[in-house]
């Protein structure tokens, strides 16, 4: 199958987004303006002219700015395939903030191109010149302790019915065998979000793998587990602070 690649140019104004998490690597290039975010227990600014790197499933939130940029989406398993050529160990871990001229010229020219072969060519040179250039030589890599056997059981029905509108939080809590309120201060201590914001972002990474197979806003809503096309958009631009419309 294909990889869902995704890239859009946004611009925000005095706008912040709470903490959340993606299953790939966010690649985003600061046109104007200033982004202060922080990852993990880390804030940073990324000014006009830097690449930022989210990697995946580390939490991250936005503090209140005002930039625009041009964001790649690139799933892990592209990124550790070109690395195995590479022969560069996964997981990779890139610098956090890069200065790099050529990479901004790489990106750019990456939203320009409109022919779909050319496009597949310049994310794959673009990947390899991550890797060749700014991965960590000995990256420390916080390697989480695996959570309660419960709660992995929860998580996996979350995974199991996150298509599904209606989840009931009391059917979840009974799959680790908790209180419902147990379960939800456990959940957020293992996970760092509470099973709705879990949820969400399980929903929005969903339509983005949907918006890269070219479906339409109301099937994507359809098979994402939202209750219709509205209520997806509005969860969606609260995690990206874009609609999917906007999305190339």
């Amino acid at each position: 199958m294909k990889p869902t690649y995704l890239l859009v140019q946004s611009t925000f104004a005095d706008q912040s987004y709470p903490r959340h998490a993606h299953d790939g690597y966010s690649v985003s290039l600061v046109l104007e303006g200033l982004h202060r975010f922080a990852v993990e227990e880390e804030v940073a600014e990324a000014s006009k002219g830097t690449v930022r790197v989210v990697h995946p499933f580390e939490m991250h939130e936005t503090q209140m700015s005002t930039w625009t940029h041009l964001n790649l989406s690139i799933p892990t398993t592209q990124i550790e395939a070109r690395a195995h050529l590479l022969g560069i160990e996964a997981p990779v871990v890139f610098h956090r903030l890069i200065r790099d001229p050529h990479l901004n010229d790489m990106i750019l020219d990456l939203h320009n191109t409109t022919d779909t072969a050319k496009n597949d060519q310049l994310i794959l040179v673009l990947i390899d010149y991550l890797l060749l250039h700014h991965v960590y030589e000995t990256p420390e890599v916080k390697r989480p302790t695996s959570p309660d056997p419960s709660l992995q059981k929860a998580r996996a029905y979350l995974h199991a019915h996150a298509d599904s509108p209606e989840i009931d939080l009391d059917a979840v809590a009974r799959e680790a065998h908790m209180s419902k309120y147990h379960f939800l201060r456990r959940f957020k201590q293992a996970f760092a979000r509470t099973p709705h914001q879990y949820l969400q972002n399980l929903r929005i990474d969903c339509v983005r793998t949907k918006l890269a197979q070219k479906v339409s806003l109301s099937e994507a809503a359809l098979s994402c587990g939202f209750y219709d096309q509205s209520h997806m958009i509005k969860t969606y631009k609260k995690f990206y602070g874009h609609t999917p419309k906007e999305v190339k």
